[in-house]
């Protein structure tokens, strides 16, 4: 029975007979909670009514949505504040310390019930309190350096109290979230309950107190003795710390820095000065052109999850096919599988299909040896959620078929066409072509308005991206179910219209043909990866052209050129490869040597015996600008064609698909902080030196004389 109820718009304070109260955090119309400036000024007046309140002997804090705690703070107040001022940051931490520190301060037990996600200052709210338990399905951490800056509601100075310094690096400085089972071994929480338990145990706890304290293992116990209370252990701890980090993130994310350094210091520290370093580099790194690039990503990933319209619950996809059981057709079997589908795998051989089910459990079993997957879960899959054959008829119950087969045209319109003959309820047919015309299949179809294109990135299973390719005679629907079914994977999403290479092959191309030129000109093939290394992509793009397969790379250059004329004729030392049969990484050899691992050994002297270039020597910067301004180039000429409409989802796809550094935000956000007019200056002296290949397009050169942005 409840004594006192006083309502807010967000908040609910419940005091029961027991003297419990109980804060619940429900924000109307919202699918998740998260801290902002009005609810963290409803929290902060429920405390004090709390406290005020001589009747109370515990606080509980829960959450009124059912599968979720606190998604973290309101990433759009952040994006406003990077706006404004380096002290309006500053007064921002400080004053969420200030609420938080209430909490803690308060006399008697306090409990959160965390039921889910429980993210950034989610997370902090709760390590101000006494005690935390939690449901199976929690998910616990602070992702704050993903956004370019430190916790900043006292995260790094409470989570090393409560875990030690050792995991609190772990967690802050990868950015990682816990499940429950974690967090409860290192003591991060005190319990794990049942969903339908978990208010009832925290009203308990907050009345008894009584958790028993985790037992520390003696190998944590004496870390945390030797490194974790002194000063030259503390030293010890950022030295490993550092290492691991800069092997990471090659010296390009400054929040690690900072995250590392206000741990290790505030350990050493009163709490009440830990918090000023900690408020101290979270302002400064909020006002970073790195910190706002990645508040930008954020949101273009929230904008690529929007459907183009509303599906009803019986529209839902339950039973995909996969036409092709080769490394692709394997790849996305195995990840549709293990979302919860229902996946028939058909190719046109027995020993075609026996070799696509011997990937998928080896794609599994990688999996099970990272104790990501119990084998049983495997087992259950794979005789339950799986069928592979050589015959159509099991494929008449697909909601979505995606087609993997050979990169030829008339191929997949066969297939088709076979499909439509078997499958007689509507269906979605997704073609995973990387650059044949999805208008051209979609003419060949008895429905052409359920032909979308479903591009996934190899390896499927670990890239992020998945462009999903509007034809011009695609309906929302398909669109929208492709697009729900590649966002049930936990993949990435953007959605572009039919044109050759889509988007990132269209940009990605023009970039790896300049790289073999500069390679036919005499430049070293280390001396270009090595260069565009150091600017922030991933891998270099020699070892690129490995990686995605030199006949792969052979035939969409082929696809672009009959596409987009004479900026994209092969080079003279793509042909020479073609003719020497390399194929990259996946046949042991290609423009680097290969050991059985696959990991390289040096470059490969059949490559270099095509090269007839005396040896040239060009600086990092010169490479760069030749490889990057090309692909703005083409960047640009796509949002000029309407291939994609939006910056953001152009820059997005680019960062998940080639891997393009995170920290510049995409090739258009580095455009307008480079500049835009100082980029096609360069563009213009390129083109002189270089070919025509450089000429800047229109929409380009109109941004440069009237010096817009792409963001503008």
């Amino acid at each position: 029975m409840t004594t006192e109820s006083i309502v807010e718009r967000d908040m609910q304070l419940d005091v029961l007979d027991s003297g419990i109260a109980v804060i619940t955090i429900n924000l109307r119309g919202a699918a998740f909670n998260t801290l902002g400036t009005k609810s963290m000024t409803e929290l902060a007046a429920l405390i004090e009514d709390v406290k005020a309140n001589k009747a109370v002997k515990g606080l509980v804090i829960s959450s009124g949505k059912e599968d979720s705690f606190i998604a973290g703070a309101d990433v759009k107040e952040i994006q406003a504040i990077q706006c404004r001022s380096l002290g309006e940051a500053f007064e921002a931490s400080k004053l969420g310390k200030e609420i938080f520190q209430k909490i803690a301060d308060l006399p008697f037990n306090t409990v959160a019930a965390i039921n889910g996600i429980c993210l950034g200052g989610g997370a902090e709210l709760t390590f101000a309190c006494k005690y935390r338990i939690a449901t199976k399905n929690a998910k616990i951490g602070l992702p704050e350096t993903k956004l370019g800056f430190v916790p900043g509601w006292g995260g790094c100075v409470r989570l090393p109290r409560l875990v030690g310094v050792a995991k609190a690096l772990e967690m802050i400085l990868a950015g990682s979230v816990l499940s429950a089972d974690k967090a409860l071994k290192c003591g991060l929480i005190s319990e794990i309950v049942e969903s339908k338990d978990l208010l009832s145990r925290a009203i308990q706890i907050g009345r008894e107190g009584g958790v028993a304290p985790r037992a520390v293992p003696l190998k944590d116990s004496l870390q945390r003795m030797l490194l974790e209370t002194n000063p030259i252990g503390l030293d010890v701890l950022r030295s490993m710390a550092y290492k691991g980090m800069m092997a990471q993130t090659k010296g390009k994310y400054p929040a690690h820095k900072e995250a590392l350094d206000v741990i290790i210091r505030s350990a050493a520290l009163p709490e009440a000065d830990g918090f000023k370093l900690e408020s101290n580099a979270f302002a400064k790194l909020a006002m970073t052109n790195i910190s706002r690039n990645l508040v930008g990503i954020y949101f273009a990933q929230n904008e690529s999850k929007k459907l183009p319209v509303a599906l009803a619950k019986d529209k839902k996809i339950a039973t995909v096919g996969v036409l092709g059981a080769g490394v692709m057709g394997a790849g996305i079997a195995q990840v549709a599988a293990k979302a919860g589908f229902k996946v028939i795998v058909k190719d046109v051989k027995p020993e075609f299909v026996a070799k696509g089910k011997e990937t998928v459990l080896k794609l599994f079993a990688g999996l099970v040896s990272k104790h990501r997957m119990k084998q049983e879960e495997v087992d259950k899959i794979m005789s339950e959620k799986m069928i592979f054959t050589t015959d159509y008829a099991p494929l008449s119950e697909c909601d979505l078929v995606i087609e993997a087969v050979i990169e030829d045209l008339e191929a997949k319109k066969k297939v088709l066409a076979e499909l439509e003959n078997v499958i007689k309820k509507d269906f979605v047919f997704g073609s995973n072509t990387s650059s044949l015309s999805i208008n051209e299949m979609a003419l060949a179809a008895k429905k052409p308005s359920s032909v979308v294109g479903i591009h996934f990135f190899n390896p499927v299973h670990k890239m992020l991206l998945v462009e999903i390719v509007r034809a011009k005679q695609s309906d929302d629907h398909s669109v929208a179910l492709a697009q729900s079914f590649a966002l049930d994977l936990d993949k990435t999403t953007v959605t572009t219209s039919d044109s050759p290479g889509f988007v990132v092959n269209r940009i990605l191309a023009p970039y790896m043909r300049e790289a073999a030129i500069l390679a036919e000109e005499g430049v070293p093939v280390e001396d270009i990866d090595r260069a565009m290394k150091s600017f922030g992509m991933l891998m270099g793009p020699m070892a690129l052209l490995d990686e995605v397969g030199l006949d792969i790379a052979a035939k969409v250059i082929h696809v672009m050129h009959a596409a987009l004329g004479e900026r994209m004729t092969e080079p003279l030392l793509m042909k020479s490869i073609e003719n020497l049969k390399l194929l990259g990484k996946k046949g042991g050899k290609g423009i680097y040597l290969y050991d059985e691992a696959k990991k390289p050994t040096g470059v490969n002297p059949e490559f270099q015996a095509c090269i007839k270039a005396e040896p040239r020597k060009l600086q990092k910067s010169q490479i760069q600008d030749r490889l990057v301004l090309l692909m703005l180039n083409e960047a640009v000429r796509c949002i000029e064609e309407k291939v994609i409409t939006e910056p953001s989802q152009l820059d997005l796809a680019l960062i998940f698909g080639i891997g393009f550094p995170p920290f510049e935000g995409g090739i258009l956000r580095y455009a307008d902080q480079q500049g835009v007019r100082l980029l096609c200056d360069k563009l213009e002296l390129l083109a002189q030196a270089e070919g025509h290949r450089y000429v800047p397009c229109e929409l380009l050169r109109q941004k440069a004389r009237q010096r817009e942005t792409f963001y503008s």
